[in-house]
């Protein structure tokens, strides 16, 4: 077997091509993540974050792929490899494609798995990025590791790799159903008096904004206008706004970047709320809602927002909506990813053709269902 794989003790060619793309992949991993998650870069890569979505989740699934191979084909016999070398690539690129695969499918695992995933699937891959960092060094300078060390050479076999996957997926469980160190961090958490009067508590993943900072308007000066297809268009003051029948909702929010918030409490009032007071005429088939930051729109179909889950939130957990998060009002479609939840809402429009929000003008679908993709 020994001559067929490898020719003057040098692995055979193929293994160090799948090698060098496993490394490739993993970078490129990073750097699609990067632009996905991180909200500057987001806000500048914003038309080309479909394209960069699904290239992520096809990179994931080649990465994980290649975690698979040295249980799928025969390994060279007496080809010493050094521990770390493989036991850091297995074990942590196993937890973060685990993490990975519950961020990906929506709707098969519970909001509260995917939520912290996400956290861990973030921080686990700054684990490998470091080692392979220093991986990268040792072999630039022709580092040689004490031969009785944690990093001595052994013979490897398909019951190690095993051992090593297997310990990379029962971690990425343990951290993502039981949460450990989530449980701690609570317990101490609330110990601390500044904790508890952390605004409203929401543990959202990232606040984004297409603009240079978050709009800011006074609620003496807010006006909400909502016109179009109706029989009785009204401008609405920050008191009348609260003088409108209000109703809660306790539903899970999902950001198609990949973060979840699981059991999120908004305060607001409903669709059918304003359908009754401005009473659309027969030809009013959508809604449309516009931003004051004077960019940000969306677009609803008029069943869609009158979906009773939907609302025009102010309250956010039992407090007011922070800036970040949209003060003084915001759209809540549960139902859809986040980008449907237009915030700092101070127009409402009734009209008889779709409005392409902007998102949907960027290429994102015009109907986010949670759990159809982008």
């Amino acid at each position: 077997m020994g001559k067929r794989w490898f020719k003057h003790g040098k692995w055979p060619r193929w293994m160090v091509w799948l090698h060098s793309y496993t490394i490739i992949s993993f970078v490129l991993l990073m750097l699609t993540g990067v632009a996905l998650y991180a909200p500057g870069v987001h806000s500048m890569l914003i038309p080309y974050l479909m394209i960069l979505y699904y290239v992520h989740i096809g990179l994931g699934i080649i990465f994980g792929i290649t975690l698979l191979v040295p249980l799928l084909v025969r390994l060279p016999i007496r080809k010493l490899i050094r521990r770390l070398d493989w036991l850091f690539p297995l074990v942590f690129g196993a937890m973060v494609v685990a993490t990975g695969v519950l961020l990906w499918l929506v709707t098969v695992f519970p909001t509260t798995w995917r939520s912290r995933a996400f956290t861990w699937h973030g921080w686990l891959s700054y684990v490998l990025s470091a080692w392979l960092i220093i991986h990268a060094v040792y072999k630039a300078f022709a580092y040689q590791p004490n031969k009785e060390g944690i990093n001595a050479q052994v013979d490897p076999s398909r019951r190690m790799f095993l051992r090593w996957l297997g310990t990379g997926i029962a971690g990425a469980a343990v951290l993502t159903v039981i949460d450990p160190v989530g449980t701690l961090r609570r317990s101490f958490a609330s110990l601390s008096t500044e904790q508890k009067n952390d605004g409203n508590g929401a543990d959202f993943g990232a606040y984004y904004t297409v603009t240079n900072g978050y709009p800011t308007l006074d609620l003496a000066r807010y006006r909400l206008i909502v016109n179009g297809l109706v029989a009785n268009p009204v401008t609405l003051k920050w008191s009348d706004v609260m003088n409108l029948a209000a109703q809660q909702e306790k539903t899970d929010f999902h950001c198609v970047t990949g973060w979840s918030v699981a059991n999120v409490r908004w305060h607001g009032m409903s669709m059918q709320t304003l359908v009754d007071l401005v009473k659309p005429s027969r030809q009013a088939k959508y809604v449309h809602f516009y931003s004051f930051d004077g960019v940000y729109t969306e677009s609803l179909s008029l069943p869609e927002a009158l979906d009773p889950t939907v609302l025009l939130a102010y309250r956010l957990n039992g407090q007011p909506l922070r800036q970040e998060q949209g003060f003084p009002l915001r759209l809540v479609v549960p139902k859809m990813y986040g980008y449907k939840s237009i915030k700092w809402v101070n127009r409402i429009e009734f009209a008889d053709k779709p409005l392409v929000g902007y998102w949907e003008a960027r290429g994102y679908p015009n109907e986010a269902y949670v759990g159809r993709g982008i």
